[in-house]
């Protein structure tokens, strides 16, 4: 089988990484990739396979605050900023660790820590995300 190998613009084509020691879940660019929720829900049917999940990588622009808190159950995030100024926050044992970030910055959102994130300028980030076992909650605008 042949694959398309690219190039991709991954803020248009997230790519699908597979687990390497599953040859049966290689990485896979999906395009036509919407960034909504019925698109995350058919990526995760079609390639996270259980105990070999893999992550999405996609590079996403977030002009303004996040309106959601989320939670990665099945694995850690890599947020990796490109551009932009602002502070992620993450709810660890019931208080917020508040990390300010720019252009250059990388940041981990472990399993299982809700987090969230506030933006002074508009950020754009790579992110390696483990879809499936994500939640999410409502965020209440924070003041300012």
């Amino acid at each position: 089988m042949t694959r398309d190998t690219g190039p991709f613009d991954l803020s248009r084509t997230p790519i699908h990484l597979g687990n390497d020691v599953d040859a049966d879940n290689p990485a896979v660019p999906l395009p036509g990739f919407a960034f909504d929720g019925e698109s995350f829900g058919a990526y995760v049917a079609e390639h996270c396979r259980p105990g070999a999940p893999g992550r999405l990588l996609m590079i996403e622009t977030t002009p303004t605050d996040w309106g959601a808190w989320e939670c990665h159950n099945d694995a850690d995030e890599v947020v990796i900023v490109l551009e932009g100024r602002g502070t992620f926050i993450q709810e660890i044992d019931g208080a917020e660790r508040r990390i300010p970030f720019q252009a250059g910055d990388a940041i981990v959102n472990p399993r299982g820590v809700w987090h969230t994130a506030d933006v002074d300028e508009p950020m754009r980030a790579i992110y390696l995300t483990p879809c499936p076992g994500t939640e999410h909650r409502e965020r209440k605008p924070a003041p300012r």
